[in-house]
């Protein structure tokens, strides 16, 4: 099987897409996702309940993922699990034959979701990561080079005298992916890769930029409230706003990203996020002839 570990290695830009899981999402659907997303990724990226909404585990979607002999990506966060938890799980992916893993503390549960849960926090991102790098170091689990570690990075238009402190401790502690928000402002990301260039960040890990498909008028109104940190510039979101078909406004504008970030010096590759329709992801990673 092809992995992102591999493919990171191997090509100039790699192409990955989200599996969105909902709390009904079946067995079946996700085959039937994978196997649309399949010809056109290096892998597939699963999520570990970003929106609290209580669907099947990260490590059951993989395990289903990897029958298919598509490589599975694992997020895993330390919201919702203590260390025992979290260390459980970290045995348990590299005991199915996971290989890449994003690592991340995990957002805070708003108001409305701690109706249904409290936030754990156990562990420090940091920790976390450290705990990935002892089972490669010390368990005959997964193969060498062990999990591909990555995290997330928020992109922003940094000062001069901007030290990436935060970025440093995790490329200390193990990390050789960084993934940004979803991002459509080129600009921005100009700016923020230009300094990651200059601070020598990309000597040791590769940068993967998520871009959102968005096809509704619904989604590109709300995707600010549901992912505050995403950047979309305002004109992206009135074109699709104003568009009579706004599925092909969206279709049109990810396509151009997508194209856009070939030319970017020091990005490696992409993360799709959308919200279900992978024939659409399919159709604009080949659109965008990645």
């Amino acid at each position: 099987m092809n992995t992102l570990r591999d493919a990171i290695r191997q090509k100039d830009f790699v192409v990955t897409a989200d599996l969105p899981l909902q709390p009904t999402t079946t067995a079946e659907e996700i085959e039937t996702m994978v196997a649309e997303l399949a010809p056109a990724v290096d892998a597939v990226q699963v999520i570990d309940d970003r929106e609290a909404a209580g669907h099947m585990s990260s490590l059951a979607a993989a395990s289903i993922i990897l029958r298919h002999g598509v490589d599975p990506v694992v997020h895993l966060t330390a919201r919702d699990r203590n260390r025992v938890a979290l260390q459980a799980d970290l045995l348990g992916a590299a005991a199915l034959g996971v290989t890449s893993l994003v690592i991340s503390r995990g957002e805070k549960l708003s108001r409305k979701e701690y109706l249904r849960g409290k936030g754990v926090f156990d562990t420090n991102e940091t920790r976390f990561i450290g705990m990935a790098g002892r089972i490669n170091e010390e368990t005959a689990l997964i193969s060498p080079p062990g999990f591909m570690v990555g995290t997330y990075v928020t992109v922003f238009d940094p000062a001069a005298s901007w030290e990436a402190t935060r970025i440093v401790e995790s490329l200390d502690a193990g990390v050789n992916v960084l993934y940004t928000q979803p991002c459509l402002n080129m600009r921005l990301l100009n700016s923020y890769m230009a300094k990651l260039v200059e601070k020598k960040i990309l000597h040791r890990a590769s940068v993967i930029v998520e871009v959102p498909l968005l096809e509704s008028h619904e989604s590109a109104r709300d995707y600010k409230k549901h992912n505050p940190i995403a950047l979309i510039p305002e004109a992206t979101t009135k074109r699709i706003m104003d568009a009579d078909d706004a599925a092909a406004e969206g279709f049109s504008a990810c396509v151009e990203v997508l194209r856009e970030l070939r030319g970017i010096p020091g990005i490696s590759g992409v993360n799709i996020r959308h919200a279900g329709n992978s024939t659409a992801v399919a159709a604009a990673i080949a659109t965008a002839g990645l």
